[in-house]
């Protein structure tokens, strides 16, 4: 009989409906747990990015093909 963590687990979609049919109990748990932190981590975390860096090539680069090379302007978007 699975735990009220893997109801638990099954209900916030940390696991598989298919997991907790066939895993084992103690497994079953163990696994529920896991996922459960990994979830509320997930959460705490700001977004990644922030602002964005556009290198807009200038001069004798202007139409040359490939990445901005040094001495390129830089723009910052937010």
């Amino acid at each position: 009989m699975p735990s009220a963590i893997a109801k638990k687990a099954l209900e916030n979609n940390a696991i598989t409906k298919k997991q907790y049919d066939k895993l084992p109990p103690q497994l079953l748990d163990k696994v529920a747990k896991h996922n459960l932190e990994l979830q509320k981590k997930a959460r705490k975390k700001p977004a990644k990015g922030g602002t964005k860096e556009v290198h807009k090539k200038t001069g004798k680069e202007a139409h040359k093909r490939g990445r901005p090379r040094k001495g390129s302007e830089v723009k910052v978007k937010k």
